[in-house]
């Protein structure tokens, strides 16, 4: 009979095996699926290593320890969250009545609570987990109305989408299991595909894809600016190549029709073609299947051995 240790090496070996196996699939198919598809892909590169872990004879301690990181990052965010609270202010009700507007045009049923960071410190963001609140600052309200728009439209689609919480169970996942380099990947890509999904809604709100990717260009580069000013000479250089690096796939996603997901890698001899592409789109849905046969395939193992 295998051992612990052995079931935990056979669990490695599966998990990195559909991990490649995943990644490798998604760099094939990804180009030619939404963001939220792409996005479902990551989760599940996220959630089936977890459930496997689960499963496996560490699966007591490893539930133990998801629910203590789980209850150790809403402390966090709470904290977190009553900190930022302290340094905002209800906006003004113009403000507030002109972001309404925007949200009833776009389609948002429920009210949405609005605070304003009178500091200015702050980007502007969507914060709670379940009652999301839009954060906005004097700069934000000062901008032209097509980049005001595109600026709401995105915190919109993360309240909309209720993005804080996908990004809140996404840490607990990479908190857990970030030691493997490419679970550390998969919550990148995770997070990179909430953002965008969050830029082809606000697209199709504004309805105004090059308009859209003007402003969250102009915007992202002056607040990657400034990050990079107050972390001083010896990170700015790291601040602006990180910052902009993810900006640059956004913009590329946006603008580009025959890229839109510049940071996946597509073989060659696979590139081309609107059949081609329309093949794999179909495909979509094939991490589904996937994560299933690994986790069938880790049952075996562990039942035989």
């Amino acid at each position: 009979m295998m051992g612990t240790l052995g079931l935990m090496a056979a669990w490695l070996f599966i998990v990195s095996l559909f991990l490649v196996d995943t990644l490798t699939t998604l760099a094939i198919v990804g180009p030619h699926v939404s963001p939220a598809r792409r996005q479902a892909w990551a989760s599940v590169l996220l959630v089936v290593p977890l459930g496997m872990l689960l499963l496996s004879p560490a699966g007591a301690w490893a539930a133990l320890a998801a629910g203590g990181i789980a209850l150790w990052r809403l402390g966090l965010h709470l904290a977190a969250s009553r900190l930022l609270l302290r340094g905002l202010v209800p906006a003004p009700g113009e403000a507030a009545a002109r972001i309404q507007a925007l949200a009833t045009d776009f389609g948002l049923k429920r009210p949405v609570a609005v605070l304003l960071d009178p500091a200015d410190r702050m980007e502007p963001a969507t914060l709670g987990l379940l009652r999301p609140v839009l954060i906005v600052t004097p700069s934000v309200l000062a901008l032209p109305e097509p980049e005001f728009r595109a600026v709401i439209a995105h915190e919109l689609a993360h309240a909309m989408r209720r993005d804080p919480l996908r990004i809140w169970a996404c840490g607990i996942a990479r908190t857990l299991l970030g030691w493997h380099p490419l679970v550390r990947r998969a919550a990148d890509l995770f997070l990179l595909e909430v953002e965008m999904a969050a830029d082809q809604q606000a697209v199709r709100w504004t309805g105004d894809r090059r308009g859209y990717a003007l402003a969250l260009a102009r915007w992202g580069l002056r607040q990657t600016g400034r990050t990079a000013a107050a972390c001083g000479p010896g990170h700015a250089q790291a601040v602006w190549t990180g910052a902009t690096s993810r900006l640059v796939h956004r913009l590329t996603s946006l603008t580009d029709a025959d890229m839109p997901a510049p940071h996946l890698s597509l073989p060659a001899w696979l590139g081309g073609g609107r059949l081609q592409r329309r093949w794999w789109g179909r495909m979509g849905w094939f991490h589904l299947p996937l994560g299933v046969a690994y986790t069938v395939l880790y049952l075996v193992v562990t039942r035989l051995a």
